[in-house]
């Protein structure tokens, strides 16, 4: 038996807290209210950018509420791109998943519409061995004439493309990937990306009999564009991370 995720805490929500999140995100297209609130004990944060990500069985929404409005895939320039959104309650039966989430909490929303929970970290300490970690994983895709676009100006979606010619509307404003070999103490070299990219928070769980650690639990937490936000960085010639080198 392995004991619960350290460091998170997760609550189940009610039908009427998942229908004011459907209110809020799909109808009315304002900030979640439940996720600037946040569950009992961690505070909310009202002034963070929320992003969604919703999986349906006709489709996928993507996007971000960087203050008071959703900028959304089903919108102008983009709609074409998107599935509709499940505004009306009859069309819940299409949901899949819908994960609403800032940095600070996750909202999840399952299959039809019929259940949830929110979670964010815990209060109080963890032993160092179960601390939280934060990844950063590059999202892939190409801009520019060929490959992108953006939907508007001062809209923070971004279309991109595939070379097989798959193309996904982003709830980022893109930049493309890069890398450059930098010199750090004592002469040797790191390799840095810069890109866009999607950041979560893994939380792990201990075996009471065996002492085996892993990851058991985890939470979207952002999506930004420019440097790695999260290490490792890498030896360019052997893949080694650098010792004692912690930029990020």
């Amino acid at each position: 038996m392995t004991d619960a995720p350290a460091g998170v805490t997760v609550r189940r929500l009610g039908t009427a807290e998942i229908d004011a999140v459907f209110d809020d995100v799909f109808v009315r297209g304002v900030r979640c209210g439940l996720l600037d609130t946040g569950p009992p004990g961690p505070p909310g944060d009202p002034d963070a950018p929320q992003w969604l990500l919703a999986e349906l069985g006709d489709g996928r929404i993507t996007g971000v509420c960087p203050r008071d409005r959703w900028h959304r895939s089903d919108g102008p320039g983009t709609a074409d791109l998107s599935a509709a959104a499940p505004a009306a309650p009859a069309d819940r039966v299409r949901v899949l998943e819908v994960l609403v989430f800032a940095a600070h909490a996750q909202i999840r929303i399952g299959e039809g519409g019929r259940s949830g929970w929110i979670c964010a970290d815990a209060p109080g300490e963890v032993p160092p061995w179960l601390r939280p970690r934060d990844r950063s994983f590059l999202l892939q895709g190409w801009t520019g004439p060929e490959h992108g676009r953006s939907p508007g100006e001062g809209v923070p979606l971004t279309v991109t493309a595939e070379p097989s010619g798959a193309r996904a509307v982003l709830p980022v404003v893109w930049s493309d990937f890069s890398a450059r070999v930098r010199r750090v103490r004592g002469g040797r070299a790191v390799a840095e990306g810069t890109g866009s990219w999607l950041t979560v928070r893994e939380y792990w769980a201990q075996d009471p009999g065996t002492g085996t650690v892993g990851v058991a639990f985890h939470r979207l937490t952002g999506l930004s564009t420019g440097p790695k936000p999260t290490g490792p960085v890498f030896d360019p010639g052997t893949g080694d991370e650098p010792v004692g080198e912690a930029p990020w």
